[in-house]
């Protein structure tokens, strides 16, 4: 025997180690696929959701400066009526519009002031204004935003103005309200509430490219034009890319462009944020996977015994032949031999498609929305390009819940989480067994209609709205949700036209008031 064991590597040693190695490499091989795939469906993810957001500020802040310059307006037409000011009267308007301006002036023709509030600013009545913004206002006779420059206080300001015209048509000055950038101001209140414990924050440049907007104030006024977004926003663009800040620091960074004042805005999240996800999920595989890995371990050390045990035998008889001829008695019984290799090399083959399964069914699981359960972003993709390119005509419901910030809010991320899951099942009730329905990411979902037109996908849509808002929530009360409708190939032929035309309508029904159904024009 000793002689027989020094030839080199027992069958069943050899077999051993090819069957785990083969396993071994299949595992991480698979793992890996799921790494990458999700990787950089997160990436996609926070790209996208960061130039929507971005996207969505840039209106918010469109909507917040027209409410200003209205405001102003309406002040102005106040001041036109009035041949003295009322300080009171003045002071009582200001108060109104504290939510808006650091301080409101009034202004003669000549700069002089004529009316200012509050009181504390550091300038008097009778004082003479000489800033450029100031001396554009007048020349200009008509509303407009400043951009923002120092005050004779030194203050770091924008001036939203509008002129102040008699009955006569007599231009008579302007009313004009401050935004003390460096202070506490309407942009940075309205701004502040879209920070996150991730590290996402949002900033704002105008169009030089200085900073009018920062968590850290002291960084207002400072100029990060050198930023490859910011280069970009200040052009009046629009998108979302990688990009490394003035620290060094890499960030998924989705940008817009606000073009009634030249502002861009920039929501960035930094990329250290998926690694944790990405650790959790090789947990969960490794973890889902070592019965399946274990059992098949066992099964193929058992096939690597059965396969090498006649070998075996056959060698040792050969051994014992050689070595002791006359004490061979007679021949191993090996008449059941080939068939049992044949036997177990179908068995092994077995093991391996199971595994296979397994891993095509971890695979399948990256495609599922783990909150809602629903088709997530990539399947959407996959089945909408499959549809096109079969030519199966079909609609796309996009769903937005209006007002969902809120709802976080008001109840928590914890009943948050089970609305979206409430309107999740909801989509599935009322949806048929051959349409499918999807998370597009945050409180956006979507259904995909087969075989259904624009009519019939409105009805669907008015179904689900109707339903939603009759039946309380797990907030307590009912949700709306506004949608968007487009159809293939009645309204285009390009997956990426659709989804825009889709998104578009979903847009119209949000600035018409939300909880309502909007179907794409057709082109």
């Amino acid at each position: 025997m000793k002689h027989f064991r020094t030839k080199g590597f027992t069958l069943r040693f050899t077999i051993s180690v090819l069957v785990i190695t083969a396993i071994l490499l299949t595992m991480v091989i698979s793992v890996f696929s799921a790494l990458q795939v999700n990787r950089s469906t997160l990436i996609n993810n926070y790209l996208q959701n960061n130039e929507q957001y971005a996207k969505k500020l840039a209106l918010t802040t469109n909507e917040l400066l027209i409410t200003m310059q209205q405001n102003i307006g309406a002040i102005a037409k106040i001041s036109e009526r009035e041949q003295v000011i009322d300080v009171q009267l003045f002071d009582d308007l200001f108060q109104e519009n504290t939510q808006y301006f650091n301080s409101v002036v009034v202004a003669d023709p000549n700069l002089v002031i004529r009316a200012i509030s509050p009181h504390t600013t550091g300038v008097e009545v009778g004082d003479r204004l000489n800033s450029e913004q100031s001396k554009m206002a007048v020349e200009l006779k008509k509303p407009f935003v400043s951009k923002p420059y120092r005050a004779t206080t030194g203050r770091l300001i924008i001036l939203v103005s509008a002129p102040i015209i008699d009955k006569a048509g007599n231009y008579k000055g302007f009313v004009g309200g401050t935004i003390y950038l460096e202070e506490k101001n309407v942009l940075n209140t309205m701004l502040k509430e879209h920070f996150f414990g991730n590290g996402s924050y949002v900033y704002v440049v105008e169009k030089t490219g200085s900073l009018i907007f920062h968590p850290d104030r002291k960084r207002i006024g400072q100029s990060v034009i050198e930023n490859e977004v910011v280069q970009k926003v200040v052009l009046g663009k629009s998108g979302s890319q990688r990009v490394i800040n003035s620290k060094g620091n890499p960030f998924y960074a989705g940008y817009a462009y606000e073009p009634s004042t030249s502002w861009g805005i920039i929501s960035q999240t930094p990329t250290m944020v998926i690694d944790k996800p990405l650790q959790l999920l090789v947990k969960r595989v490794l973890l889902q996977s070592l019965p399946f890995l274990m059992l098949i371990l066992l099964m193929g050390w058992w096939v690597a015994s059965r396969i090498a045990k006649p070998l075996h035998t056959l060698a040792q008889f050969s051994d014992e032949a050689t070595l002791h001829p006359n004490q061979v008695q007679h021949i191993p019984d090996i008449r059941t031999s080939y068939y049992e290799v044949r036997l177990l090399s179908q068995s092994v083959k077995i093991a391996f498609q199971n595994m296979n399964e397994d891993i095509n069914q971890l695979r399948n699981e990256v495609k599922i929305d783990e909150l809602t359960g629903l088709a997530n972003r990539k399947a959407f993709d996959a089945v909408m390009g499959k549809w096109i390119d079969l030519q199966v005509p079909f609609s796309l419901i996009l769903i937005d819940i209006d007002h969902f910030k809120l709802v976080n809010d008001t109840y928590g991320h914890v009943v948050g989480d089970q609305v979206l899951r409430y309107l999740s099942q909801t989509m599935q009730d009322i949806s048929r067994e051959k349409d499918v329905c999807f998370r597009y990411g945050g409180e956006e979902f979507g259904i995909l209609v087969k075989h259904v037109g624009p009519r019939g996908a409105e009805e669907m849509a008015e179904k689900l709205r109707t339903e939603l808002e009759l039946v309380n929530s797990p907030a307590g009360q009912p949700i709306t949700i506004s949608s968007g409708i487009a159809s293939y190939p009645e309204h285009t032929h390009s997956a990426t036209d659709l989804l825009l035309m889709a998104d578009k309508a979903l847009y119209q029904s949000k600035t018409s008031g939300r909880n309502q159904t909007t179907v794409s024009s057709i082109k």
